[in-house]
Parts: C-alpha cells; structure tokens; sequence
C-alpha cells in the first residue's frame, strides 16, 4: 500500500467538496470511498464491510489484497475538536450553539475499532487504523495525547504512524483544517514501545 497515493488522492477529494459542503462534518463513508478508489487504483482488490469472520456481524471497513493474496485489514474514523468563539458555524439549522466536541465518546469509538482486531485469527496480518479529524487549531488526537487523557497512549503509544495536515474550512463546522493520521498496527497486542512519528505536510 502506497500511504503517500491515498493522502494524495485523501486531500483532493476532501478540498473538492469543502466549498459545497452542506453537511456539518465529514462522514466516514466519504473517506471510506476515496480510501477504496486509492487502493482499486494502487492495484488492489478491496471488499467493504468485510464480516471478520463468518460466525460474527461485526464487520472491517476495508480489506484489500494484491496478487499476493495475503489481506491487509483496515478501520477508519472521523474526529472533529474545536475551542473556536464566537464562531457563527456553530451554529446548528435553529441558530442554537449545539456544538459539542464529545472527547471521551470519540475516543471511545477509536478503541472500539481497534479491538475489533482481536477478532481475526490470523494475527499477523496487515492492520491498520485512520484517523481524519477536522479542527480548528489544536487536534483532538493531538490534545488527548499531550495530556494522556483516557490512556490513549496506552492504546497508541506502540504504533508507528504518518501524517498529512492542510487548510481545509468548512462551511457548518467552525473548523479549518483536516490532519489525516495513518497508524500501522503491527504491533497490536505486543508489548509497548515508544510511539514514532512521521509527519508530512502537503
């Protein structure tokens, strides 16, 4: 898989579509649909909502494989975080500020979908979790982390990632730009080790 293809072609789609915008936030699906495009054109065969096996209705977002066969597991998430004031994008269709950053019940659905992985048999196989988080100065993945909150580095402080950060406003969200995050989880289930980071900016 080629990380740098689908932050590429990530980018595009989401500032391509920010200016008509309706929606509040992003949906996993938009992401879900440029991450299939990205991989169906890397050469992949990719199956959404795969069952993680045939006894259970939990399902994956994405699995894909080469020639090679050998699957490759992917999750994925949407985040939003914003200290904005007197933003008028708060605002919800009745003009109410409604705006609610929910920081543990995100964190939450993270956790969620990492132990999902539990589920598969073959445990050596490809996994891997994305995180797409709109904000408008601070992130929230960047915020929990800073202060430990919930453990998270507990759950993320073994695995390896990268990273792409661009200007991306919003039209219902008072939020300005989009930091993508692609964590390898190969070391899933092992023992902790010192998170490493790679980071690039388009």
């Amino acid at each position: 898989m080629n990380i740098e293809k689908i932050f590429r072609d990530l980018k595009f789609d989401l500032e391509s579509i920010n200016e008509k915008a309706n929606e509040r936030l992003l949906k996993e699906e938009q992401i879900r649909s440029s991450i299939y495009c990205s991989l169906r054109n890397q050469g992949f065969i990719v199956a959404a909502e795969r069952n993680y096996d045939k006894n259970s209705e939990v399902e994956c977002d994405l699995v894909f494989w080469g020639n090679s066969k050998s699957e490759s597991w992917m999750e994925i998430k949407t985040a939003r975080y914003s200290k904005a004031i007197n933003d008028f994008r708060k605002l919800d269709k009745k003009g109410k500020d409604s705006w609610n950053n929910g920081e543990k019940g995100q964190f939450i659905s993270w956790k969620k979908d990492i132990e999902k992985f539990n589920l598969l048999k073959n445990k050596d196989v490809e996994k891997y979790f994305v995180l797409v988080e709109q904000c408008f100065d601070q992130s929230l993945f960047d915020k929990l982390y800073s202060q430990n909150k919930y453990e998270i580095k507990q759950l993320f402080g073994n695995f390896e990632y990268k990273k792409i950060e661009f200007e991306l406003k919003w039209n219902k969200a008072p939020v300005n730009k989009c930091i993508i995050r692609i964590f390898d989880l190969k070391n899933y289930n092992q023992q902790h080790i010192p998170q490493k980071t790679f980071a690039e900016k388009l």
